[in-house]
């Protein structure tokens, strides 16, 4: 689980010094992050709330201090597992796989309200938590709240253009990879479980996220080998 202790600056810069100086390049300096949240907040009016959209492991471990929270939907995006992680919860051997929003269907979630006088705070650490390798785009999508308010709420839906996005990839690959791949920030399959049960908990019914639980239960449950398969794409993993 992610503390806030986890995301402030200086951890996030040890990470990103230590992810470069593997290969991978791609992942944003302090500077950067800055500059993506001031963009993205360039039109939101000083002195107000504001509205967090959370579909995966925002939803089970926050780390925010937030003012209110409801059960939501987006329309026009859905989650999919579409890109690679081989560091956090995999290896550049057998990379794991992160969820996003892409674009087509509808999402049911969490929204977070972030109250004005800490909204610089909290953003800034969600900043290093969700912006760290530069995977995501943040936009402001509407969003439908149980109270029957709509909302605008600052979402991160994925980059096609990044090296590490992998949308194409068959369900069946996509099971064994979140099946058997870990990392030094814990097993694939633990981010899908806990996405599930929390999902499951706000009364929220994903064929998609239940059809991969079922699949990865069935490759844990048969002697199998933890490899990558042999198709793996070359770019997939792209420095």
């Amino acid at each position: 689980m992610l503390t806030r202790e986890d995301l402030t600056s200086e951890r996030i810069d040890q990470i990103v010094a230590d992810a470069r100086a593997a290969g991978y390049h791609f992942f944003l300096s302090s500077a950067e992050r800055e500059a993506s949240l001031r963009e993205t907040m360039a039109d939101h009016p000083p002195g107000a709330d504001v509205w967090v959209f959370a579909y995966g492991s925002l939803m089970w471990n926050p780390a925010l201090e937030y003012a209110e929270v409801q059960s939501c939907k987006v329309d026009g995006w859905r989650r999919s597992f579409c890109f690679w992680t081989p560091m956090g919860r995999g290896t550049p051997e057998l990379p794991g796989l992160m969820l996003a929003l892409e674009e087509g269907g509808g999402c049911e979630g969490i929204a977070y309200r972030l109250s004005a006088e800490h909204v610089q705070t909290e953003l800034g650490l969600l900043w290093n938590r969700e912006m760290l390798a530069g995977l995501y785009k943040a936009l402001w999508i509407p969003a439908r709240l149980k109270d029957g308010r709509t909302v605008s709420a600052i979402s991160f839906v994925v980059d096609p253009a990044h090296c590490q996005y992998c949308g194409d990839l068959p369900i069946e690959r996509a099971a064994h990879h979140i099946a058997f791949a870990e990392g030094r920030r814990g097993a694939c399959r633990d981010y899908l479980t806990n996405t599930a049960d929390h999902a499951r908990s706000l009364g929220i019914h994903d064929p998609y996220i239940e059809d991969l639980v079922a699949r990865v239960a069935r490759l844990r449950e048969q002697p199998s080998t933890a490899c990558a398969p042999d198709n793996l794409p070359l770019h997939a993993l792209a420095k």
